[in-house]
């Protein structure tokens, strides 16, 4: 895979490549400098050349300004010496060369039967230069080719070798670890891995229908490939889709599985693609024929992450460009010829895989000459299918392999007759039908039941699905099915509680006869009643000190929540929609899910039935439907549904409900600069600490003091924001807490004590670090850019808006409203201080930084200790990664 190798530097993005300056003349050497820019940009490189340049630039200006941001200067010369500006003593020419300092230098002459004198004096300075390349060429072809050898040879041994700083924490989707040796699939394990190690294939695809074996061969390729990971190497990632049932979602579960919350209301894939620049990584993307639909997404990751492959499997092939697919066929089964030859038929894959699976049910079951005709035959009659010969050996645990044969043959013979389809899929239907057949009516229905699971699951939650008014024994009805490998047993729940799946094909199959049954609806009916409860459970501790665990039971429950929530706008049941939506504000908050959240909630208040909803029910789904619209963008919208939820909490006496929707009016009046700000948001304040929802009070009072320095009271925003410190400190949260030290930072600032606010934004900067939150760490850099500009260092604060302003871009978020007019005032102030070419310029180079290395750039810049600006080591820390 690519980046397998610590030896060459790979290049990461457009802000972040290596930058190779052009030194020619222009007129002379048009032809040489379109290849040479052509060469650069196949290398991923950025070339800079002076005709791009902005032209109010006097000439001198910018290409020292170009040079001075360069990392690679290459010289191109022929015949000319160039232009000598009025004042000058020499030409541009030679003043670039003599200005690109100690950078790595590459230097082409093309052959001249005559050239100015004072450009041979030129040259021969630059021969007896023994740092640089110096060589000759013909024509712009030759000139192309030389200099993309030089930068290969260059960059590996320029670059390479550099120290970069560690980047942030991600965390790894570690695959699963595969319960029994993989058997019969040796040749397809060597094709893969000889693929994943050719640096140029980006996207390898293994194929085949389902119960071909695609995951248990992925998983083989994960083992092996992260146990040889190099060190520096971010290692192997597993991401399982099958559970993603819109596939424009699946980034969001990619982005889940490594720890990576979604912020604002943008797609997930800018933010993950953000995190996974410059990673060395192996992601495996499991079952993606359930979001092929979204295959461009993937392009688009693997284009801006070049040192990502994605192993992915998929029962056809993704069809993007430069993909190479490994299509799966059955195991290898006995020949006629070879049917009475002990020897050959135990060397069969499939006899292999039928003597393993049945030993797991039967230790002592042996391959003898006894059985083992039956046994081939079985192979042969089940076509070498991996899920088939599973689910057949399942029944060796009671049956001799002939009498397993007689049985089975029979059923599959009937299917062949009566099933339109290819041979292998008739095959596997036959097989499940059989498996389904030889299944006890408790057995066939609890099967049934557990389709309606995306993903997998509690034995809490197979009780609560699996029995209609206690109609069976779950317990004893899923150890009888895990016994005959229908069910799969899962790692241990965040609590240590197994979970439990089934493979997709499995699954559908299932689903088929629920269906028939006429229990689909009843049995998602208990599925959502079950997941009302979960949720009303884990409502509290999302506003509390276990929060973090909190979280995480809902992470592994939310596509089950989506689901039902998808099956209850289907049914007209707003009442669920409600339930399970608005409990969970919080929670879709923190996982960028905000936008989902209004459009549910619209969708659900405008259903028949939320017209006959009782009080509280409409007032939960009418409220969330207005904080959420409050939070993307649509205060004025929201402020009516706002006070009929108010209005209806306060005659139910409802204290939380009243708190939520004085939470959300305090926001509208923010939003409109208006004096009932301060009273709708100390009653919100008042009501939380009521009923000790600290994450509320926090987000109020952290609101509240906004409000007090946008009207010009300092003294009582520290008041008020020490106090939401407090609050956020009380539960733990992180989040919370590195925006009330960022305000409290900007309270100082206010007040004019720069070593106060420096240690509030220092701390702060230190828990938007760890969480990685880039709406928060944008707030910081916005007050560091702050104290930057006051310690009289304007350029350090142009970096820092411009790395405020990308990390909102990344997430699609915008200042909050209390926050705006200090935001426009700083960016005026700072483009006063620098003068305008300067300052976009500068804010540019900011916008390139990554969030931690801005963070520790601003941290680095602002203390007193520095005496000057750190900015080139951060951009060299950029290379060295690079």
């Amino acid at each position: 895979m690519p980046g397998a190798s610590t030896g060459v530097a790979t290049i990461r993005t457009p802000d972040q490549r290596v930058r190779v300056f052009v030194s020619s003349t222009l007129r002379e050497l048009a032809v040489e400098r379109v290849a040479v820019g052509q060469a650069i940009a196949r290398m991923h490189l950025t070339p800079v050349m002076f005709e791009t340049g902005a032209r109010p630039h006097p000439p001198r200006d910018l290409y020292r300004a170009y040079l001075a941001h360069s990392d690679v200067f290459v010289g191109i010369y022929w015949q000319q010496y160039g232009w000598v500006a009025p004042g000058e003593e020499s030409s541009g020419l030679e003043d670039e060369y003599r200005l690109s300092g100690d950078m790595p230098k590459l230097i082409y002459v093309k052959d001249a039967a005559e050239r100015d004198p004072r450009l041979t004096a030129l040259l021969a300075d630059v021969k007896a230069d023994d740092g640089l390349s110096y060589k000759r060429f013909e024509d712009a072809e030759e000139l192309a080719e030389l200099l993309g050898d030089d930068l290969a040879v260059l960059l590996s041994e320029r670059f390479g070798g550099a120290e970069s700083s560690a980047a942030p924490e991600l965390r790894i989707a570690t695959p699963p670890v595969p319960p029994t040796g993989i058997v019969g699939r040796e040749d397809d394990l060597s094709d893969v891995l000889t693929l994943l190690r050719d640096p140029d294939v980006r996207l390898v695809t293994i194929t085949g229908p389902g119960g071909i074996g695609k995951t248990r061969l992925a998983l083989e390729v994960a083992l092996l490939v992260g146990s040889s990971t190099p060190a520096g190497s971010a290692g192997v990632s597993f991401v399982d889709l099958a559970p993603v049932s819109d596939p424009s979602s699946w980034t969001a579960a990619v982005a889940e599985a490594h720890g990576i919350h979604p912020e604002g209301t943008r797609r997930v894939l800018p933010m993950l693609i953000d995190r996974l620049q410059g990673r060395r990584l192996l992601l495996v993307l499991d079952n993606f024929e359930q979001v092929v639909a979204a295959a461009e997404d993937l392009g688009e990751l693997l284009a801006a992450c070049p040192d990502l492959t994605v192993l992915a499997t998929s029962r056809a092939a993704v069809r993007l460009r430069g993909e190479r697919e490994v299509p799966l066929s059955p195991l290898s089964i006995p020949m006629d010829d070879e049917i009475d030859t002990l020897a050959a038929i135990g060397a069969s894959a499939s006899v292999r895989l039928l003597v393993d699976a049945a030993q797991r049910v039967r230790p002592s079951f042996a391959l003898t000459a006894a059985n083992a005709r039956a046994v081939a035959e079985l192979c042969r009659r089940l076509d070498g299918i991996p899920l088939a010969v599973e689910l057949a050996a399942a029944q060796l645990r009671l049956l001799t392999p002939a009498a397993l044969l007689d049985r089975l043959g029979d059923a599959l013979d009937l299917a062949a007759v009566t099933v339109d389809a290819p041979a292998r899929h008739r095959t596997l239907r036959a097989t499940i039908d059989w498996s389904y057949g030889l299944l006890g009516e408790d057995e066939r229905t609890l099967l049934a039941r557990l389709s309606v699971f995306s993903g997998d699951w509690t034995v809490e939650a197979c009780e609560a699905v699996g029995a209609a008014d206690g109609d069976l024994d779950v317990l004893t009805t899923l150890s009888s099915l895990a016994a005959q490998s229908l069910i799969h047993t899962e790692a241990p729940d965040v609590d240590g509680a197994l979970r439990f799946r089934m493979l997709d094909t499995i699954r559908a199959y299932g689903n088929e006869r629920l269906v028939e049954r006429g229990e689909n609806d009843s049995t998602v009916a208990r599925l959502a009643a079950y997941l009302v409860d979960v949720v009303g459970a884990v409502r509290d501790d999302l506003q509390g000190p276990g929060h973090r665990a909190a979280g995480a039971r809902l992470d592994r429950e939310r596509d089950e929540i989506l689901s039902s929530i998808r099956w209850a706008l289907r049914s007209d049941d707003a009442r669920t929609v409600g339930r399970l939506l608005a409990p969970l504000f919080t929670y879709w908050w923190s996982r960028g899910q905000l936008a989902m959240t209004g459009e549910v909630a619209e969708k659900a208040a405008t259903l028949p039935s939320a017209a006959h909803l009782e009080p509280y029910d409409s007032a939960l789904l009418r409220g969330v439907w207005g904080m959420a619209m409050v939070m993307t963008g649509r205060a004025r919208e929201a402020e009516p549904l706002l006070r009929e939820t108010l209005e209806t909490a306060t005659a139910l006496g409802n204290v939380r409900l009243r708190a939520y929707a004085l939470l959300g009016l305090g926001w509208t009046a923010v939003n409109r600069a208006a004096s009932e700000a301060n009273d709708r948001l100390d009653e919100a304040a008042g009501e939380f600490r009521r009923f000790g929802d600290s994450w509320g009070l926090a987000v109020t009072l952290s609101t509240r003091g906004q409000y007090a320095l946008l009207v010009g009271d300092p003294d009582a925003a520290l008041r008020i924001h020490a106090a939401a410190l407090r609050a956020a400190s009380a539960i733990d949260n992180d989040n919370l807490r590195a925006h009330a030290l960022d305000m409290l930072g900007l309270d100082a600032y206010t007040a004019g004590d720069l070593p106060g606010a420096r240690e509030h934004y220092a701390a702060a900067a230190a828990l938007h670090a760890s969480v990685l939150d880039y709406e928060g760490a944008a707030y910081c850099l916005s007050g560091l850019a702050a104290l930057a500009l006051a310690q009289a260092r304007p350029e350090v604060a142009a970096r820092l808006v411009g790395a405020s302003e990308h990390a909102r871009h990344v997430v699609g978020v915008e200042v909050w409203p209390g926050m705006q007019a200090s935001t426009d005032a700083l960016v005026e102030a700072v483009g006063v201080a620098l003068g305008r070419p300067a300052f976009a310029e500068t804010r540019a180079q900011g916008a390139h930084l990554r969030v931690p290395d801005a963070l520790d750039y601003a941290l680095a810049a602002s203390s007193v200790e520095a005496q000057e600006d750190p900015f080139e080591a951060f951009r060299s820390r950029l290379i060295a990664d690079s």
